[in-house]
């Protein structure tokens, strides 16, 4: 059964998936390859005589005469450097095409189970790691000049799994139970606007493949035919379960505490601080050509405001990201719990605060996605685990947390410590925020205000130039 607003999907209604975009990736970088090897290839071929002089110069120069047609040969040689990538993804084509992902319940209900089985064309002993992950993502369409398309995750957890032996290689079996706070599978005018997929991961095998399979709001929960008794459940997520590798716990004498490391989220605070970096080398280059300007003999007012306005931008935003990717890089978070009261202490560059919240003030805890790097299941999420007061008040409670198994230890350890069990829904809780100061709302006119006098000092500049 499928809704009504879905399109058809003959695979969907066999009660079964194949491989997203298998066909598409291979044959459009084999395109690709081939077209420039093709294109730089006959170039070099139509160009060899000249190529065979420009060559004999740069040698009989000692090696300080560049002719830039000799760029044509290190272009081509630097596609031909890309076949073994072609091969891969050759060797990956042949062997996801033929894979098919059996699944019970179709579709699923959101809140219910979802289980399938997938035949891996790999013999995996046990003590290879194998994962199967299910994801909820949302498809955002962006137009105009820069328009893109990119998956964001909402949601993702990892599923008890199930090893057998076949004649064909090793069959996976899979069950979890799907959130029932986050969207159905959802479709605008035919495109995918909400997806859901399960990814099957076996990176020592270099065997990755995402399936989308259909959840449904309407649909009533059912049994899987793939279902795990809890034992089994238990021992499979105890086997797959990696090593925290965001916050640390240890036993106080009345009860637990939790220590989040600096450096937590480091790619995001390189990434900062790189953008930083490149932003003040912006400003420094401008403000070395304000200061060449300055001291010529014939000044250019309209270029002195146009430099000044790039080094004003980029002197705002450049300061701004060092300081973020710092602090990301360099603060600590300690977190002490009871069953009467949290504690939480950050510490950065030597200052730190301190925050003392009553367990009976809570109304609830829960995870929220703070950051993402990569798209589609190829996501690294960064999650943040928060208080939510009765007052409506939000309080963090951990950050920098890598992934929702993570986040979800966390819970358990703060839900098990302080008998607080309720976990409102980030996406609908309505926090009650401190009225902003009145002078906020002058903001928006002295903004435009000073855009006008900006755009009119740089006409006046043009002006005095030619006079």
């Amino acid at each position: 059964m499928q809704e009504s607003n879905w399109p058809a999907n003959d695979d969907w209604r066999r009660g079964q998936s194949r491989p997203d975009q298998v066909n598409l990736r291979f044959f459009m970088a084999a395109g690709f390859t081939l077209v420039y090897l093709g294109i730089l290839g006959a170039l070099c071929l139509y160009q060899w005589t000249a190529l065979e002089a420009a060559l004999d110069r740069l040698v009989a120069s000692g090696f300080r005469r560049f002719d830039p047609l000799l760029m044509l040969p290190a272009m081509l040689l630097l596609g031909v450097l890309g076949l073994p990538r072609l091969g891969r993804e050759y060797l990956r084509w042949r062997r996801l095409r033929g894979l098919v992902l059996r699944l019970d319940p179709v579709p699923a209900a959101l809140g219910g189970l979802l289980g399938g089985s997938l035949t891996l064309p790999l013999n995996l002993p046990a003590s290879v790691p194998l994962t199967v992950t299910l994801y909820c993502m949302r498809r955002v369409v962006t137009h105009g000049k820069n328009a893109s398309v990119r998956d964001e995750v909402l949601w993702q957890t990892q599923a008890p799994i199930r090893r057998l032996r076949s004649i064909k290689g090793t069959r996976v079996e899979f069950c979890a139970e799907l959130s029932p706070q986050q969207p159905a599978t959802a479709f605008d005018e035919g495109k995918r606007e909400i997806w859901w997929a399960v990814r099957v991961e076996a990176p020592e095998s270099d065997f990755d493949a995402a399936f989308a399979v259909p959840v449904s709001a309407e649909a009533t929960k059912k049994r899987s035919d793939y279902r795990f008794s809890e034992q089994e459940k238990s021992n499979s997520l105890e086997a797959q379960r990696e090593p925290v590798r965001s916050w640390q716990s240890s036993e106080t004498p009345d009860g637990v505490q939790v220590d989040y490391p600096a450096g937590r989220s480091s790619k995001a605070a390189w990434i900062l601080l790189l953008m930083g970096l490149i932003f003040s080398g912006v400003v420094a280059f401008m403000g070395y050509n304000i200061h060449a300007e300055l001291n010529a003999s014939h000044r250019s007012y309209f270029a002195l405001m146009v430099q000044g306005m790039i080094l004003f931008g980029f002197g705002l935003f450049g300061p701004s990201f060092l300081f973020a990717g710092l602090y990301m890089l360099r603060n600590r978070l300690t977190l002490r719990t009871n069953a009467r009261e949290l504690t939480t202490t950050r510490t950065f560059l030597g200052f730190s605060r301190q925050r003392v919240i009553p367990v009976e003030t809570i109304d609830g805890m829960a995870e929220r996605v703070v950051g993402r790097l990569g798209q589609g299941v190829h996501s690294e999420l960064e999650y943040a685990v928060d208080a939510y007061l009765k007052d409506g008040r939000r309080i963090r409670l951990g950050d920098g947390i890598r992934g929702q198994q993570e986040a979800e230890r966390l819970l358990q350890l703060l839900r098990r410590t302080t008998a607080v069990t309720h976990r409102p829904d980030p996406s609908g809780y309505r926090l009650q925020r401190r009225p902003a100061p009145g002078w906020v709302s002058w903001l928006p006119a002295i903004f435009r205000l000073i855009g006008m006098l900006i755009f009119g000092a740089t006409i006046a500049a043009f002006v005095v130039d030619f006079l």
